[in-house]
C-alpha cells in the first residue's frame, strides 16, 4: 500500500507569509510561514535572488513553519540554486516530514543541504564558507 502524506486542514492553515532577517552582512535567512505553493513560490525566489544580488553569500531558507510546500516551490528553489554562483551557499532548515517528503519525492533531498534547524543551517553555510576561504 502506498504511503500517504497527510494534508493539513485548511481551516487550521496559516496564511502564506515570508520574513527575512540578516544575522550578519553575508547571511540572509528567509522564513516561510504557511503554505508555499504556486502563488508564493515566485516571492520566495525573488527574495532569495535579491539577497544574493545585495551581497549575501550565505542563504538559509527556514521551512520549519511551512505547512505545505509543493513542486512549484521546490522548482523555485532549484531555480535559485542554479542562479547563484559557486561561492554562495544555500541551506534549508526543515524537520517536518510532510515538507521533506516533497523533496524526497522529487529526488532533491540530496541536491540541497537540508538540516533540522535554522541554527544547523547557519552553521552549515558558515562552515562551507570557512572551508572555501
Amino acid at each position: 500500500m502506498p504511503s500517504r502524506v497527510a494534508t493539513p486542514d485548511p481551516r487550521n492553515a496559516v496564511a502564506f507569509d515570508l520574513g527575512r532577517s540578516l544575522p550578519d552582512e553575508q547571511t540572509c535567512v528567509v522564513v516561510v510561514e504557511g503554505g508555499l505553493d504556486l502563488a508564493g513560490a515566485p516571492r520566495l525566489k525573488w527574495m532569495l535572488l535579491e539577497a544574493f544580488e545585495a551581497g549575501c553569500s550565505q542563504l538559509v531558507v527556514d521551512l520549519s513553519r511551512a505547512t505545505i510546500v509543493d513542486a512549484t516551490a521546490v522548482g523555485a528553489l532549484v531555480g535559485v540554486r542554479n542562479s547563484i554562483d559557486d561561492d554562495t551557499r544555500l541551506a534549508i532548515a526543515c524537520a517536518q516530514p510532510q515538507v521533506l517528503s516533497v523533496f524526497q519525492a522529487a529526488g532533491l533531498d540530496r541536491a540541497f543541504r537540508i538540516v533540522p534547524t535554522v541554527e544547523a543551517a547557519l552553521a552549515n553555510v558558515r562552515k562551507q564558507v570557512a572551508r572555501a576561504g
